[in-house]
């Protein structure tokens, strides 16, 4: 059987230089690509190898109606933090809206849902 590995998500930004700033900003990410397509932006962000790939949302596409955007397919990603309590203030210092506050859900993880641009919801896990 092939071996599967995550390799990116790939995210559409109508605003895609301000989402690229978000990531870089918040999370520390690292641009290693800024290219085109079809006439588009599109930057590779690096969250410590972990690959999110930004492309400018194409002139002839429509964002998909709210009533598509619910909660069916991806819901969430999730980022892994070490310390729950920090990295909430840390976010919140830079004015990162929680969606759902650190709870912890059963012994030995902690999670939070912050909110990204362009509608994503990123969940942050503490496993101890």
């Amino acid at each position: 059987m092939q071996t599967y590995r995550v390799d990116h998500i790939h995210l559409i930004s109508p605003d895609i230089e301000n989402t690229k700033r978000w990531y870089c900003d918040i999370f520390g990410g690292n641009v290693t690509l800024e290219g085109e397509f079809k006439g588009n932006k599109v930057y590779y962000v690096d969250l410590n190898g972990f690959n999110i790939i930004l492309i400018e949302q194409l002139p002839d596409e429509k964002p998909l109606p709210a009533t598509i955007q619910s909660r069916e397919g991806l819901d969430h990603f999730g980022l892994a933090v070490e310390d729950m309590d920090a990295a909430s203030a840390e976010l919140k210092a830079k004015g990162v809206k929680f969606v759902v506050e650190p709870l912890q859900v059963r012994p030995g993880l902690r999670i939070a849902y912050v909110e990204a641009p362009d509608k994503v919801r990123i969940e942050l896990s503490e496993r101890k």
